[in-house]
């Protein structure tokens, strides 16, 4: 999969670099391809994805052809129009998928980060306590850190010193701004000028590891609000609301009447086996939306 990804947008610059040059500049999807955690260049893809657009509106526009002609049997005109057809909303796809994975990617990452990144702080404080420099800081990190979106930006900071020659301070400016993660962005800036201030990076990264763990034991506490809230709602939906349905349908088919023209037996089926599973399903995917994924 990536040697094709990469054979589309080597291939891909070659015929339209030209093309590209000529286009609008893409601002923010760039900053959001670039945090994502991609290494080639923006026009590398952007061209990957004319080529892919040619590619795919070619072939789909024969195979279309060819179906509607000598499968289907229709005429020129009714396969021509078809195929016209077919081949937009393919091209459409095509874009949104070009558009949307980068976002996709750097929402998960950024998340990935946010979750993590208390303990990530706290590891790096506790480094930092014993004098240890900034560059020897992210090195661990990049060692023993389980997490791959931080892992991966700690390789890039060091990417950065070793092999293009940058300073500690550049390194992690460049790091701020292809974090996915806000909140990281601000720590890493914070890191840069506290580095070029000559201030305590232990005193700086306690700080910054208090503030993370009060907003995490805040996220924390209205979790827990909205669980308490959620039982009392399954309680009186999936507990006694059931209960009151089934005693109604039992009066109601003692005094001979019908519920839609259903008997008692079918009405209660329809209660057990039906309402009941789809109010315990409602309520998994809304316990799944609230509860953390650690």
């Amino acid at each position: 999969m990536k040697k094709i990804k990469d054979w589309l947008s080597t291939t891909g610059y070659i015929l339209f670099r030209k093309v590209i040059r000529k286009l609008p500049k893409f601002k923010a999807l760039e900053e959001t391809y670039y945090k994502s955690g991609a290494y080639t260049l923006f026009d590398v893809y952007l061209a990957g994805l004319l080529f892919t657009i040619t590619l795919t509106a070619i072939g789909s526009i024969i195979l279309s052809l060819l179906l509607h002609l000598f499968v289907f049997r229709t005429t020129i005109f009714q396969a021509i129009v078809a195929s016209l057809l077919l081949e937009v909303i393919v091209v459409l796809i095509v874009i949104a998928i070009f558009f949307f994975v980068p976002i996709l990617k750097s929402r998960q990452k950024a998340k990935e980060i946010d979750e993590n990144l208390v303990y990530t702080t706290g590891y790096m404080s506790i480094l930092s306590a014993g004098g240890v420099p900034i560059e020897r800081v992210f090195e661990r990190i990049a060692e023993v850190e389980e997490k791959v979106a931080i892992k991966e930006l700690a390789k890039r900071f060091l990417t950065n010193i070793k092999m293009f020659g940058m300073d500690a301070i550049s390194a992690l400016k460049d790091l701020s701004k292809h974090s996915p993660s806000d909140t990281f962005s601000k720590i890493l800036h914070g890191l840069a000028n506290t580095v070029k201030t000559s201030e305590d990076l232990h005193d700086f990264l306690t700080y910054e590891t208090e503030r993370l763990l009060h907003t995490k034991r805040e996220h924390l506490k209205r979790r827990i609000n909205i669980l308490m809230t959620l039982s009392e709602i399954y309680v009186a939906a999936a507990v006694v609301f059931p209960i009151v349905i089934i005693v109604m349908l039992t009066i109601l088919s003692v005094l001979g009447s019908r519920l839609l023209g259903l008997s008692t037996v079918e009405q209660l089926n329809l209660v057990v086996f039906v309402l009941l599973p789809m109010t315990s399903l409602i309520f998994i995917l809304l316990l799944n939306a609230a509860l953390p994924e650690e």
